[in-house]
């Protein structure tokens, strides 16, 4: 299984007029690194925690179907599904109707059931699975402890964006941070896991 990403966020957690507000800034000159440093907070929080903090598309690729077509997405929350494709031998997408398939209900990470659906026609790369994740549209819709947790990453990394001066000490936030986004880590299941609780 691999994933990319098709969409990324068109919104951040923490926009630019609060992440200045937070650092405590009052002028413009470093707007662009700001928000480059939001960015970067956002995607270190997402890989810690394997969660989209803000809706986003990504494309899952299978060789084929596992077991009884349950697919464990790798990414959540899912906020829907927009397209089950299944590649013949040329590569010619068939979409699968949105009836053939549903999220299950209550399962993290979250399982995509298929029904009865054809077999790819290549050995590779044969099923495409685009997914919309993410906690929402807007900053508000994020879980304010991730949003915490971000607003302590850009103010360490804003503090020590030049070089190292003596007898200025840096944040040192990491534990809060991990403190903070522990309730949200995704615990990494086996598919044995995933088998014995059906």
């Amino acid at each position: 299984m691999r994933r990319t990403i098709v969409n990324v966020p068109t919104v951040e957690p923490i926009g630019l007029t609060e992440a200045k507000r937070w650092l405590r800034v009052d002028h413009a000159d470093d707007d662009g690194l700001i928000a480059a440093l939001i960015k970067a907070a956002r995607e270190r929080i997402e890989a810690r925690t394997g969660r989209a903090l803000m809706a986003q598309t990504w494309r899952i690729v299978l060789d084929q179907w596992p077991a009884e077509a349950r697919v464990m997405l790798p990414i959540l929350p899912v906020i829907s599904v927009t397209a089950v494709r299944v590649m013949d031998a040329a590569g010619a997408a068939m979409v699968l109707a949105s009836v053939l398939y549903a999220l299950e209900p209550g399962m993290e990470p979250p399982v995509l059931a298929v029904k009865s659906p054809p077999g790819p026609g290549r050995g590779r790369s044969g099923i495409e699975i685009d997914v919309v994740a993410g906690y929402g549209t807007t900053a508000i819709d994020c879980p304010e402890p991730l949003r915490q947790a971000m607003r302590l990453l850009l103010v360490a990394a804003y503090e020590a964006r030049g070089p190292e001066r003596e007898g200025v000490r840096r944040p040192d936030v990491i534990g809060e941070v991990e403190r903070l986004i522990a309730p949200y880590r995704q615990l990494k299941i086996s598919r044995s896991m995933l088998e014995d609780a059906r």
